[in-house]
């Protein structure tokens, strides 16, 4: 065990050497070196990544440790899910990219601890360890231990397909019911996505079919796609696929499509002629406050530190929102009454056209990870609705936030702030901060 250490220390000096070396320096190097410096820096960041799912689990055992015993409340998250929203805003990932990453710190803490000591020490990185995570998972007693056990000597030298295909053929021989039922198990959770891209466009996916159904799809529409290209459309075989799937789940029946892809491929495409409006400036007042919190909010963490009361530090930042809060209050509530007789609406529903206000103003939910849109949240009183309190129904105290979210706000240790009309302030229960700025106004 010494003479393993040893080694392993020695190499980590021997690439921090390397890695030390190349900093400003890659114009020096022959190509032999920059392909040592490359694969240095992977085994490296692998190691950052394992520190990384090291910390989360730690956090997570804390949360679920310190967890109320009883019946949970369904209108607040569990310790699990609270985690998991800290961990999304702490590193701007979504939701589904954050319970990723709790689950596979988790298991690699827990269940498959031999994959965790090689993602510490850069044998394999993050895609590797999540293979072995995913395809192990809800295994029967033993079983994801020796698939574990049986993959890892050959990992470090296969890419994560080859490792895949070969951690399937060998849970398929220990497992073969399991394996079945796994499969099963997911396609009852099948599903069509649309998400929009960064270019313009949309994507629209079928996920976790049967395979057979899948293939079958596919191949169908590709036959049909063959025989457009052997009729003359020389446009590429992807993009005669895309069209006509986009036909066939229109509505269009197979001939149909057909005939509508040849008359698209010999029209002449046209300009884009739906131009998104720029967005309209965020204005100084607005963009001038939301510095001004960070900048007290970062103090306040300052000064708790230099005092070492760290582990109050929730409570100091809750307590400086507040101020803030408070600071801002006559200022904020007389620009949003403007000229009208009373301040907000008297009843707890908004009136449509300030619900559209609320959605234009803040187009997706306002947790900083969240991408649900608006219109599909429910319209938030920041501050609760009673008759002649300051949650009133207006401008000033809505936000559009998703069921999800919505939970989380009720939830221990999180709480949300609207300092002025669409600028909003999430703390964490370990007392981080994040601003959320209004999109339009």
């Amino acid at each position: 065990m010494g003479g393993e250490i040893m080694a392993v220390a020695m190499v980590m000096a021997a690439e921090n050497a390397v890695a030390l070396r190349c900093v400003g320096e890659f114009g020096e190097l022959d190509d032999a070196e920059l392909v040592a410096a490359v694969s240095a820096a992977h085994r490296q960041a692998a190691r950052a990544q394992a520190r990384e799912l090291e910390a989360i689990a730690e956090l997570r055992r804390r949360r679920i440790a310190a967890e109320a015993d009883g019946d949970p409340d369904y209108r607040v998250l569990t310790a699990h899910e609270s985690v998991v929203e800290e961990i999304a805003v702490a590193l701007a990932v979504t939701g589904n990219a954050a319970a990723t990453l709790v689950h596979v710190a988790e298991r690699l803490s827990t269940d498959l601890p031999a994959t965790g000591e090689a993602l510490a020490a850069g044998r394999i990185d993050l895609a590797k360890a999540r293979v072995i995570c995913d395809l192990s998972d809800d295994l029967p007693d033993g079983i994801a231990e020796r698939a574990e056990a049986a993959v890892l000597d050959k990992a470090a030298e296969q890419t994560t397909g080859q490792l895949r295909r070969r951690l399937k053929r060998i849970i398929g021989r220990l497992a073969p019911d399991a394996a079945r039922q796994r499969t099963r198990d997911t396609v009852q959770g099948r599903r069509l996505e649309v998400w929009e891209t960064g270019t313009g466009v949309g994507n629209l996916s079928l996920l976790d079919l049967p395979a057979e159904d899948a293939h079958a799809i596919f191949n169908k529409i590709s036959a049909a796609a063959r025989g457009l290209k052997g009729d003359g459309d020389d446009r590429p075989l992807d993009m005669i696929r895309a069209d006509l799937a986009k036909g066939l789940l229109n509505g269009a029946v197979l001939p149909d499509a057909v005939r509508a892809v040849l008359v698209q491929a010999q029209a002449e495409p046209g300009e884009q002629s739906d131009v998104a409006p720029a967005a309209a400036p965020v204005e100084t007042e607005v963009e001038t406050l939301a510095e001004t919190i960070d900048e007290r909010l970062h103090r306040v963490r300052h000064d708790a530190r230099l005092g070492r009361r760290v582990n109050e530090l929730p409570r100091l930042i809750g307590r400086a929102v507040r101020q803030i809060q408070d600071d801002v209050a006559a200022q904020r509530d007389g620009l949003c009454q403007g000229n009208e007789p009373q301040h907000g609406h008297p009843s707890y529903r908004p009136p449509a056209e300030l619900r559209r206000e609320i959605e234009a103003r803040h187009a997706t939910c306002v947790f900083p990870t969240c991408n649900q849109p608006s219109r599909r949240c429910d319209l938030d009183h920041t501050r609760a609705w009673r008759p002649g309190t300051p949650g009133i129904t207006c401008r000033c105290n809505l936000a559009p936030v998703c069921r999800r979210h919505h939970r989380t706000k009720q939830s221990p240790g999180w709480r949300l702030h609207q300092i002025w009309p669409g600028l909003l302030v999430w703390t964490t229960p370990s007392g981080a901060w994040h601003i959320v700025r209004p999109e339009r106004q």
